[in-house]
Parts: C-alpha cells; sequence; structure tokens
C-alpha cells in the first residue's frame, strides 16, 4: 500500500513543487492542510458575500468572473494560487528553489530555500502538509 501524501516535510516539499510546476491545482488542493482548506473556505464565504460593485472590482483584479468567484471551491481558489502573480507568485518562487534546511519542532516543519524563503509544513497523521495559512 503506498502513502496518500509525503511522509516527511522534504516528501511534501517535492510534490509540492511537482504540483507547482505542473500547475496542478489538484494536486495542490490534495496537499494542503486542514487548516489551509478551512481558510480557503472562509475566504469563499466572505466572496459570496461581497456586494455586487465589490465582487466585480475583485473579479477584475483576479481574472476571474464575478459568479465563479461567489462559488469559489477550494480546487478553484488552487488555480487561482497557482496563476496568482505570474512569475512573482510567492509558492512557485519557493519551489523552484533548492532546499538549505529544515527545521523541525513536534508536528511542524519550516522549510528554508536557497533564496531565503520559507514555507511551512504540519503533520497530519503520519502525513505532512503544506500549511498556506503564512503566506
Amino acid at each position: 500500500c503506498s502513502p496518500q501524501a509525503a511522509v516527511t516535510p522534504r516528501g511534501a516539499f517535492d510534490d509540492l513543487r511537482r504540483a507547482c510546476a505542473a500547475g496542478d491545482a489538484a494536486s495542490l488542493e490534495r496537499q494542503l492542510s486542514r487548516e489551509s482548506i478551512a481558510g480557503i473556505r472562509q475566504a469563499a464565504d466572505l466572496f459570496s458575500r461581497m456586494d455586487d460593485r465589490q465582487a466585480a472590482a475583485l473579479s477584475k483584479k483576479l481574472g476571474v468572473d464575478a459568479g465563479r468567484l461567489r462559488r469559489l471551491s477550494v480546487r478553484d481558489y488552487c488555480v487561482l494560487a497557482l496563476a496568482a502573480g505570474g512569475e512573482r507568485n510567492v509558492i512557485r518562487i519557493a519551489t523552484r528553489q533548492e532546499i538549505v534546511g529544515v527545521s523541525r519542532k513536534g508536528g511542524r516543519a519550516v522549510i528554508r530555500v536557497s533564496n531565503g524563503m520559507e514555507l511551512s509544513f504540519v503533520k497530519e497523521g503520519p502525513y505532512w502538509k503544506f500549511d498556506m495559512t503564512l503566506l
């Protein structure tokens, strides 16, 4: 039986790297921590309650139809997260770098990459998940 997610922080980073390189929102979604998913759902709830003017402004900024923005799923959010910022996308930039250090404390890990950026991961059961809440 093969693991359903990474069993080490480095493995989770490598999975995240592959998802970003491929622009694979489904893979990114599977790698998110429960807290990250809860935060995305909270943001989606706020988007769904925006007035028309707010929705129009944000949809223009993100390049997403206002109706779709109001029905944003976790997967849709992942699509936006992978596309946001183009070449300045912080997740994409970080995952293109080499790992220079892993700091673990209990069920949390921070991976530092060669340009000084850090990405956080949390252990959920036997698996390590990407923690987007600190971005």
